[in-house]
């Protein structure tokens, strides 16, 4: 996200090592034949940030690639907690569960019905990992677990409903993005959107979506890894 930082970081470095050996090297004194008009007008692009407003689009393109993962990681630990929970063999909804197979499914599983089962289940209760109502009500009802609510939830939340604005609207705010995060308060990041607003993350937004996550991540594991038996 700080690749326009960098790269005028690199650029003053390398540039300012040119101009130590055009002055100590080569006598060259003259300004209009060094190099430090150049790195005077670079030094205050960074001091200014005057590309930053060319890169934004990579911090919402930052978001969208976050919820994403973070839907994957979260898909992963439902899957561990599933097969787990398959194993101990208690009664529960899980096992009361009832799902169709086909011979070609188990055929393209090598037969292994604890590796194929959770996805199974994903795909027959049309579970998405994208939308917190829908996880949250996963994990609970198969595996009896239940994360508070926090702030860090509910920027899930906020992060989750303007990925799919960012991707489908242009990034301009509507009123299904306003009901959806209507609940979600208090939270920590764009506390107020209005309809009809563009979208923009920042560097230390989409870091602090980031910080969510993870808590959000350790706590759903360590409740699975809770569950977990050996196998």
């Amino acid at each position: 996200m700080n690749f326009d930082r960098d790269v005028l970081e690199f650029a003053i470095n390398a540039i300012d090592e040119l101009q130590v050996k055009l002055v100590q090297h080569h006598q060259l004194n003259n300004p209009n034949l060094t190099a430090e008009r150049t790195l005077q007008i670079l030094r205050g692009y960074r001091e200014h940030d005057s590309l930053r407003p060319r890169y934004t689009t990579i911090f919402n393109q930052a978001l969208v690639l976050l919820v994403s993962y973070f839907g994957s990681s979260v898909h992963d630990l439902f899957r561990q907690g599933i097969a787990s929970a398959l194993m101990r063999g208690s009664d529960s909804a899980l096992l009361r569960e009832q799902i169709k197979i086909s011979f070609r499914d188990l055929r393209d599983a090598d037969f292994q019905l604890k590796e194929l089962a959770p996805d199974l289940l994903v795909q027959a209760k049309d579970i998405s990992f994208q939308d917190m109502q829908s996880i949250a009500r996963s994990f609970k009802e198969y595996l009896d677990i239940t994360i508070d609510r926090s702030e860090d939830l509910n920027d899930i939340i906020l992060a989750q409903g303007c990925r799919h604005v960012i991707v489908h609207s242009g990034g301009e705010v509507g009123n299904r993005l306003i009901r959806q995060i209507s609940g979600a308060k208090p939270r920590k990041l764009k506390p107020i959107l209005n309809v009809g607003e563009s979208i923009q993350f920042s560097v230390e937004e989409v870091s602090q979506v980031a910080k969510s996550m993870l808590a959000y991540l350790e706590a759903v594991a360590s409740q699975v890894e809770a569950g977990e038996i050996p196998f």
